[in-house]
């Protein structure tokens, strides 16, 4: 064994007696809130359980139908790039020759 002097703990890793209260207080309030909850989950569980699946389903049918949605638009906006590059490929005299080459200075820089 060893004797002599604990080492200390620096004061960068101390904490004040108000914040160590307030944190107590609020691990408190957390026990609390678990604790109810695991009550309520022990009472009548299986409602609760149930309601929750049925919403977090419903959400994940909402957000796949946006997924849908987004993959529609997208590709209609692919398309109409498509047709506007197209037609100003087809552009004719000097105007077209002024869209081809802003259509080259944008894509370069």
């Amino acid at each position: 064994m060893r004797r002599g002097r604990a080492k200390s703990i620096p004061k960068s890793q101390t904490r004040r007696p108000a914040e160590a209260a307030g944190e107590v207080a609020r691990l408190r309030q957390e026990l609390q809130e678990a604790r109810a909850l695991l009550r309520e989950l022990a009472e009548g569980g299986g409602s609760v359980v149930a309601k929750r699946l049925a919403s977090l389903e419903e959400e994940r049918q909402i957000a796949r139908g946006q997924a849908v949605e987004a993959a529609m638009a997208k590709s209609k906006a692919e398309g109409e790039l498509r047709r506007l590059q197209a037609a100003i490929d087809k552009a004719p005299g000097f105007q077209g020759w002024l869209l081809r080459r802003a259509r080259r200075r944008l894509e370069t820089g």
